[in-house]
């Protein structure tokens, strides 16, 4: 079944779908939630079952396909040039360039840079492995943020949103475990039982972002965790017995218990979560909507030049007199180091490319921090569990990759243990 894409559907009209046929060696050549072209004969065929339940003759249309075209493909090889791969490369080689990386991250929103490095580490990610082929280890990060009203967390997410190779946005109240994992249902027309695939199964290889995250239902909040640490989800309902993929990044947002972020109590105490869905999430960010004259005034200086630069009514000249004007002011943020269309063709080449391995690693500096940070949980907290030491070594890898390194240094585990512990 095609779907037209959310995007492209005008304001407060559904997509509308049609069944599309594949034959041959078009089989299996795309999976649920890919970007497609299709072209075929528009056909009609007679249903004797359907005309008969209508009581006239009523015929069915489909599309018979002869070609496929998947718009992805044209982002991995067209976009991606010799001259993209060179600039790529050269921005790598300059210095502090995870740093300019994360300046580049959500540049309409001021400060924030803990959930700015927790989102670059998702984007970029780690090293799935596969354990004498039998076990495999996910190299996806999840991320959650839990804050105050107030601080961006859903601003974050919908930048996530249309910078991620491949993303998809659900909400905890929209949300529920079928619609998030998969759903059973029975065609209309030929009384069969199919299967549908949900929003981590159409994340798969991309980001799930699941806003208002502690808003959902306890049971539809355990159907994920399955998809969250072995990145697979496995049903058996209606004579249906399969396992489906959903090897994706989860971003979530969620609110403190008493509507703001309580520092006299641990973080288990502030959100209304059990201990085995945080321990899933690689990264835990607090945002506190702290008082402070200066930073509330730099920020508010920031967010009405924001309101005056992007002013629908203004012509080209006049954005450009408006944007020399802001970047001449003393207080000004300072421009962002790359342009967002790079920035995305950045995330996608190391993805693809880049392949950090861990020969060189300090194992007994790991090892020590990991025993240390055990033996302070037993006084209270947060447990530290096997997971926390995995998502310090995922981090390593994806800030090896943000740099397009080989090898992950001792640079890439003091940053992975610094996110860890802030």
């Amino acid at each position: 079944t095609l779907q037209e894409s959310p995007g492209s559907v005008p304001a407060g009209r559904l997509p509308r779908s049609k069944d599309i046929l594949l034959h041959d060696d078009l089989i299996d050549t795309v999976k649920p939630g890919d970007d497609v072209q299709v072209t075929g004969i528009y056909k009609h065929n007679f249903d004797q079952k359907l005309n008969h339940a209508q009581g006239f003759p009523v015929f069915k249309t489909q599309i018979e396909a002869n070609f496929m075209f998947r718009r992805e493909d044209v982002y991995e090889s067209f976009r991606l040039t010799e001259d993209d791969e060179a600039l790529i490369r050269d921005f790598a080689a300059m210095p502090s360039a995870g740093r300019k990386i994360v300046e580049c991250i959500a540049p309409s929103i001021y400060g924030h840079d803990d959930i700015k490095w927790g989102i670059a580490l998702a984007l970029f990610g780690g090293e799935g492995k596969l354990t004498k082929q039998k076990h495999r280890i996910r190299g996806d990060l999840n991320v959650l943020l839990l804050g105050d009203p107030g601080t961006a967390k859903s601003q974050f997410l919908k930048y996530v949103e249309k910078t991620a190779y491949r993303a998809v946005y659900t909400t905890g109240r929209g949300a529920s475990a079928v619609g998030l994992t998969a759903a059973v249902r029975k065609d209309p027309l030929t009384r069969e039982w199919t299967l549908e695939g949900g929003a981590l199964v159409l994340a798969d290889k991309g980001v799930c972002m699941i806003d208002e995250f502690d808003k959902m239902n306890d049971k539809d909040r355990t159907s994920i965790h399955e998809a969250m640490e072995q990145q697979s989800i496995s049903i058996s309902k209606a004579g249906i017995v399969t396992q489906l993929q959903a090897r994706c990044s989860v971003i979530a947002a969620a609110n403190p218990i008493r509507g703001r972020y309580d520092s006299a109590v641990s973080f288990m105490q502030n959100v209304d979560l059990t201990e085995a869905i945080l321990s899933r999430f690689d990264i835990l960010c607090v945002v506190r909507d702290t008082v402070d004259p200066d930073l509330d005034r730099l920020l508010a200086d920031f967010v009405v030049k924001s309101h005056v630069r992007s002013h629908p009514g203004l012509t080209e000249e006049e954005k450009e007199m408006t944007q020399q004007q802001i970047e001449s002011s003393r207080q000004s943020r300072t421009k962002s180091p790359i342009s967002q269309e790079l920035l995305r063709k950045y995330i996608m080449y190391s993805k693809n490319k880049i392949h950090p391995r861990l020969d060189r690693i300090d194992i007994e500096k790991i090892a020590t921090l990991f025993a240390q940070l055990r033996k302070e949980s037993l006084s209270g907290g947060m447990p530290m569990t096997v997971r926390h030491l995995e998502s310090m070594i995922r981090m390593s890898e994806a800030h090896a990759k943000m740099h397009l390194r080989d090898f992950v240094s001792s640079s890439d585990i003091n940053v992975a243990i610094r996110v860890t512990l802030n």
